[in-house]
């Protein structure tokens, strides 16, 4: 990889990383760093990627998603990440402004569903790309998709419905 392609590449992508890397943390600092050190891991071995396996994109969010991964380990040793999370601590959704409630409740989902969210509703990706990216069956990916967007309507629930935008029967 040239300086040239490098730097395209940084150009290109170093918004939807952070981006993933802040609604995944949390934190701005933490985005940063975990943007940094995606591209330093770039820069030192950029034969890596593989074209035919999928899109620099995807094998970007992929390293951000090892780095991500890598933070909540050392913060959190004892913390599991597994699957069989699937249901997510209430808030006051209603206390909070829209744009907050949603921030709030996609931090509150477990990891790999966060993930998969932001990933299919923020970026855009397709979920084969996720799959990809996140070294999990297609299948796993709908399932975290789905478990996510189900846990998003609980959680929002209260705030729809102080709004009137929410059916009290659906």
């Amino acid at each position: 990889m040239t300086d040239a392609d490098f730097r395209d590449a940084f150009h290109r992508h170093k918004d939807v990383v952070y981006r993933f890397a802040y609604r995944m943390t949390g934190a701005e600092p933490v985005a940063e760093d975990i943007v940094q050190d995606c591209f330093a891991a770039l820069w030192r071995k950029p034969e890596a990627f593989d074209s035919g396996r999928g899109s620099l994109r995807a094998f970007l969010l992929g390293i951000a998603r090892n780095l991500v991964l890598k933070h909540w380990r050392s913060r959190r040793p004892q913390e599991e990440l597994g699957e069989d999370t699937s249901i997510c601590e209430p808030f006051d959704a209603a206390a909070l402004e829209r744009g907050e409630a949603v921030k709030k409740a996609v931090l509150l989902l477990p990891p790999l569903q966060r993930e998969a969210l932001i990933l299919a509703e923020y970026e855009e990706m397709p979920l084969e790309d996720i799959s990809r990216a996140t070294g999990a069956e297609l299948a796993a990916v709908k399932s975290r998709l789905h478990r996510a967007r189900v846990n998003l309507r609980r959680m929002l629930a209260p705030l729809m419905q102080s709004k009137g935008t929410l059916n009290a029967t659906k």
